[in-house]
């Protein structure tokens, strides 16, 4: 658990970092960039260990003062159920969210497979009948070609190509699974949705 605070810290720094400097810039591709570095290395960064050697003098303990002071088991006994605790709603919140990952994925994997489609210079575009807001994912543009004029329909078609080209999938994927991990974060919300805003921006942009 000391390891996911801290490297929940880091989270924490790194969107505090990009609010206050670069959100206002139009510096897309470096935004990316520098939200998905916050992502990788607040799982690294945790696992430095910096030694730090302080000289000390050596100390004569009273045994019989030890036996005396001795922890009370009452107290230590509580202490370990508060922490059972704490890791109790750490995991039903762990187990919550994945499920509904696991729902989204298989949600996805129907469309994907359940409607007509065909491939183009390596995309393939898929069709459907359902009442969704056109998307990509990888390699795969989804949309509802009864829902757009064909001009517009074009101009959206052409957004989701540079998700698709610029791997933008990869992006979400990884704040999706790093928000399991993190889902007591409120910031990674925040971060999660800075990420999807900004590759907007970026398909936008293109």
């Amino acid at each position: 658990m000391e390891y996911i605070l801290k490297a929940s810290l880091v989270i924490i720094i790194f969107f505090v970092c990009y609010t206050i400097f670069l959100q206002s810039e139009t510096f897309f591709q470096k935004n990316r960039w520098f939200l998905l570095s916050g992502i990788l290395l607040s799982f690294v960064i945790p696992l430095i260990v910096i030694p730090i050697y302080i000289e000390q003098e050596s100390l004569t303990f009273n045994v019989f003062s030890i036996n005396a002071n001795a922890t009370d088991p009452e107290g230590l006994k509580s202490s370990l159920e508060f922490s059972d605790y704490i890791y109790m709603i750490y995991f039903i919140g762990f187990v919550f969210f994945s499920t509904r990952f696991l729902i989204q994925i298989v949600s996805l994997y129907k469309i994907l497979t359940a409607n007509e489609s065909f491939t183009k210079n390596g995309i393939t575009f898929i069709k459907t009948e359902k009442a969704l807001s056109p998307f990509s994912f990888f390699k795969w543009i989804v949309y509802n070609p009864n829902m757009f004029q064909d001009e517009e329909l074009k101009q959206i078609i052409a957004h989701e190509k540079v998700h698709v080209l610029q791997l933008h999938s990869v992006d979400i994927l990884l704040i999706e699974l790093t928000s399991l991990i993190f889902w007591f974060n409120p910031f990674i919300w925040l971060y999660s949705k800075a990420i999807k805003q900004n590759l907007e921006f970026i398909a936008d942009n293109e």
